[in-house]
């Protein structure tokens, strides 16, 4: 795909990330935002009735794809450390409560709790990491 500036998308795996992290993010701000009152439409009813179990799981592999995402770009990518660094934290924030509950470490994260917003935010970062990874020049 052309831009102004010559090729951004320059590779699948880039266009792949940033379908998957408008998808994330968007999953992620709409329920915010109508929360907050700005919108006055949400998501369909199952994907914000999913239980917090789910969304832990959801964390942690998007972490996880973040983190796979930064390891793969170039290291003169500007983007390079960022993702592997903030991808890393994803994966073990979502990560830890997934162990705690298979009772494999006896600790949880205290911050995450119920608290749907949490969640929330969390997805927007990670759907905002790929969706600006993605079309960034390499």
């Amino acid at each position: 795909m052309l831009g102004k500036k010559g090729m951004i998308f320059t590779r699948l795996r880039d266009t792949i990330s940033f379908f998957i992290g408008l998808v994330l993010a968007a999953f992620g701000i709409i329920p915010l935002l109508n929360s907050f009152k700005v919108i006055a439409w949400n998501l369909p009813i199952f994907m914000l009735n999913l239980p917090v179990s789910i969304l832990v799981w959801v964390i942690a592999l998007a972490g996880a794809y973040v983190f796979i995402d930064g390891i793969i770009e170039p290291q003169m990518h500007i983007l390079h450390w960022a993702l592997i660094v903030s991808g890393l934290v994803l994966l073990i924030v979502g990560l830890i409560p997934i162990l705690y509950s298979f009772k494999v470490i006896g600790f949880t994260v205290p911050f995450l709790g119920g608290n749907l917003v949490v969640y929330q935010v969390l997805i927007v970062v990670e759907g905002l990491l790929l969706g600006i990874a993605g079309p960034t020049m390499h």
